[in-house]
């Protein structure tokens, strides 16, 4: 969810409830100031009918005043208490009962008690109150909706200088040694976090570039002694005067020049692969790849007796770097023969969609925790042990999703594109 997004909800989430306990507020006290105008008009008319009242005749009939406004009867009691009640009576133009007002005192005359009661439609200050509560909705909508979009356009003036730098760090790409700026802004941390981000890829640049360069300078360096040591051996074994424990040393020291040989180019390469140092990327047709260490391995395949199964139901048309491929396919299909046993068997299966290698094998399941551990191997196993850790370094750089799995003395290696 968006930071913007996330900011409107919980904008809403404490203005609706402040809106609606206005809203409530504002109505409870609307109604309650008509109700008491109501009453104080009820209470003024009572003043002037009493004092009316009081000046009749002697020998006038009170109940001959009778009208709409005032209903006046005949009483055993008296009572000097007045009080207010809500009732319903009849309107005529209305053809139905509608809410009253009423104010209800006792008055004495002639020696006769008398009962007031005094009635106001309410009729009007309802359709007075409901148009007043309909206006409030409305107006408290409207206020709501332009806070909302008052709110969104502020916030994205804010953040545009922060979106503007996300953008260009998303954008980065290191390998292509681009020059980033995060322009100075008026917004003071903003200003902070681009300066900040200016400095840090600044030194990030300076650090891949002195790394790449470190990178390129030991393949050449390393390789070079290496290479001058092992045509030393190969001259030394060549000596006829060599004793066969002198023979058995050299040939020793040979094999393991080969060794640091193999596993410094090897680590130069995952170094090179998770630099992203392999950008020129294409479509690489994976049926060919295989077909191609098909026959370049053929001869360790018929050393072990390994019978080879390959099933194409669509090419796979995966888009990477060419020696990328290679080193995909080459160390998963070396990794298939090299754990496997004599008179064995691998399943190779393109799809258009992925590839997957089964080989069968005596050896246990590889553990998850060092499946793609490096120099992780097999005590009956030759090698440096990187050559699934170069499989998924290669896959984790171009978004290939690599899967295990044993079962039946079977060890299945699966790639999807993620």
């Amino acid at each position: 969810m968006k930071l913007l997004t996330r900011t409107t909800i919980y904008y809403l989430l404490f203005s609706i409830p402040l809106l609606m306990l206005s809203g409530w507020l504002l109505y409870y006290n609307i109604e309650r100031s008509l109700r008491h105008e109501l009453d104080e008009e009820l209470q003024y008319s009572n003043e002037l009918w009493v004092n009316h009242l009081n000046h009749l005749p002697a020998d006038k009939d009170i109940l001959q005043l009778n009208n709409p406004f005032i209903q006046i009867e005949k009483s055993n009691t008296f009572s000097g208490n007045t009080y207010f009640s809500d009732t319903l009576l009849y309107e005529s133009s209305e053809q139905e009962k509608v809410p009253y007002r009423s104010l209800t005192i006792f008055i004495e005359h002639n020696k006769q008690y008398y009962k007031l009661s005094f009635q106001r439609s309410v009729i009007e200050q309802q359709d007075v109150f409901k148009n007043l509560i309909v206006l409030m909705s409305m107006v408290f909508g409207g206020l709501l909706l332009l806070f909302l979009l008052i709110n969104l356009y502020i916030n994205k003036r804010l953040w545009k200088p922060f979106n503007s730098s996300l953008s260009k760090i998303t954008s980065l790409n290191l390998q292509q040694l681009q020059q980033v700026h995060f322009d100075k802004v008026s917004i003071r941390e903003f200003d902070a976090l681009n300066s900040s981000l200016n400095a840090m890829t600044n030194k990030i640049q300076e650090d891949y570039l002195s790394m790449k360069t470190f990178t390129q300078n030991a393949s050449h360096e390393i390789q070079t002694p290496l290479s001058i040591i092992q045509s030393k051996l190969e001259l030394l074994l060549q000596d006829n005067a060599l004793t066969e424990q002198q023979s058995t040393v050299i040939t020793s020291a040979f094999e393991a020049t080969q060794r640091l040989s193999k596993l410094n180019q090897a680590l130069l390469l995952i170094t090179k692969i998770e630099n992203n140092q392999f950008a020129a990327m294409e479509s690489v047709s994976i049926k060919t790849v295989v077909k191609k260490y098909q026959s370049f391995f053929a001869e360790l395949l018929d050393q072990k007796k390994i019978e080879l199964l390959i099933t194409v139901q669509a090419d796979w048309l995966l888009y990477i770097h060419p020696l990328l491929a290679d080193m995909l396919v080459s160390n998963l299909f070396s990794n298939a023969i090299r754990y496997n046993q004599q008179q064995g068997k691998i399943i190779i299966t393109i799809t258009g969609h992925g590839l997957e290698i089964t080989n069968t094998s005596m050896l246990p399941a590889i553990g998850e925790a060092q499946l793609f551990q490096r120099f992780a191997k097999h005590d009956t196993a030759t090698g440096n042990g990187l050559g699934l850790a170069i499989v998924k370094e290669i896959c984790d750089t171009n978004a290939i999703a690599i899967q295990y799995k044993y079962e039946n003395n079977l060890h299945q290696f699966k790639l999807v594109v993620s």
